[in-house]
């Protein structure tokens, strides 16, 4: 152990590397060495802080030689393994970290550290084992109680992450949570909820959204959660009222105009649909358009049930106001129109009639028009490249 003196410019090397003020952790760690040359800590804490610096050969060297002086130290096994994590020695690391647990089995960051490493590397046994006693020793912790239901619920156990976040809430006083911890309460609520779903238990998630509802601050991922469970549950009329309400905060989500799909029984994973259905779908985006005549998604998806004449209308509206414009995503955007080589060949002639068109009306206002075209014609080239 060192003189209270050099013990102080310690704490300063350790503050200094979590502040990323190196300079002066290094400056601190020279004046312990001065006096304790092998003091194996301080070795290991100025090779991490050099570590930073990217000066790796001369880190490695100095962490090497203060593990040799200090085999018995977590310090200087922790910090040889927070080298192995900078390069991505995942290995080696969780290998460095446990030679620190045998020597310090209760020391908190350790643990998580080791922790964040097994789920890294799909430990999974071993990611719950460390969060329980992460659990066990602070048990007082919000973040500790999720942490071992996240492990849980990675292990494919979900009904047991269940089991530990109810176990949570019943640590709980009844006017819990205090205002600045209502955001993230409300999230783990969430989270539970969402287990719930994941388990089958529509029902019971269905109760606990209602129950919980005044807790939860997020409330669009509450509105959306509640309409995914109601569809699930076949409750397709209060599912399509809160999709509805949804697309009118954002009309351009393409997973609300699918969900609303579905409510109305419109939708086909396979994308064939009969004539009927197609007639539906196609009044139900008419209405859309003209309810949000600015979003993309209402006029980009018609495009993948619509046939003939009505998808060549519908992809020239679609398709001319982005040429002109110049918006480089939308060969990407169109690319599933081509495993249907009918509506590709279409698709071709849209561009060809519209561009005769500008050709003809360029004896009226020429200047302008050419422009246009010029700028029509750089990315019509680049659409098709």
């Amino acid at each position: 152990s060192l003189p209270a003196k050099e013990a102080n410019l310690f704490k300063v090397i350790v503050k200094s590397y979590e502040t990323k003020q190196y300079k002066k952790g290094l400056k601190a760690a020279d004046s312990i060495l001065k006096k304790f040359p092998e003091h194996g800590e301080t070795l290991s804490m100025k090779g991490l802080t050099l570590n930073c610096m990217d000066r790796k050969s001369e880190a490695y060297e100095l962490v090497r030689r203060g593990l040799k002086n200090d085999l018995k130290s977590h310090v200087c096994w922790h910090v040889y393994g927070l080298l192995y994590r900078s390069d991505r020695e995942y290995r080696e690391a969780i290998k460095c970290y446990r030679n620190a647990l045998r020597i310090d089995p209760d020391n908190i960051e350790i643990l998580r550290d080791l922790s964040l490493l097994q789920a890294q590397m799909r430990d999974l046994s071993g990611f719950v084992e460390t969060r329980q006693q992460l659990l066990t020793l602070k048990p007082n912790h919000r973040m500790n109680w999720i942490g071992f239901a996240v492990s849980h619920h990675l292990s494919s156990n979900s009904s047991k992450a269940i089991e530990v976040l109810e176990a949570y809430e019943g640590t709980l006083e009844d006017d819990y949570p205090p205002e600045n911890e209502r955001y993230e309460h409300g999230e783990m609520l969430l989270y539970k909820i969402s287990l719930l779903e994941e388990c089958g238990m529509l029902d019971r998630a269905l109760q606990e959204m209602h129950k919980m509802e005044s807790k939860i601050v997020d409330k669009l991922s509450f509105r959306e959660q509640m309409a995914c469970i109601l569809l699930k549950l076949g409750r397709f009329e209060e599912a399509e009222k809160i999709y509805r309400s949804l697309l009118f905060m954002n009309p351009d989500n393409y997973k609300y105009l699918i969900a609303v799909q579905k409510c109305l029984g419109l939708y086909s994973e396979n994308g064939q649909y009969s004539a009927d259905d197609v007639e539906r779908l196609s009044a139900l985006y008419n209405s859309l358009k003209k309810e949000y005549s600015w979003s993309s998604a209402v006029k980009r998806i018609p495009l993948d049930f619509l046939e003939g004449e009505k998808f060549l209308e519908a992809a020239d509206n679609y398709v001319r106001p982005l040429l002109t414009k110049g918006v480089p995503s939308l060969f990407s955007d169109l690319s599933p129109l081509y495993e249907h080589p009918g509506k590709v060949t279409q698709a071709i002639l849209v561009n060809s009639i519209f561009f005769f068109l500008f050709l003809v009306c360029a004896t009226n206002h020429l200047r302008e028009i050419v422009n246009l075209i010029n700028r029509q014609t750089y990315w019509s080239n680049y659409f098709l490249s």
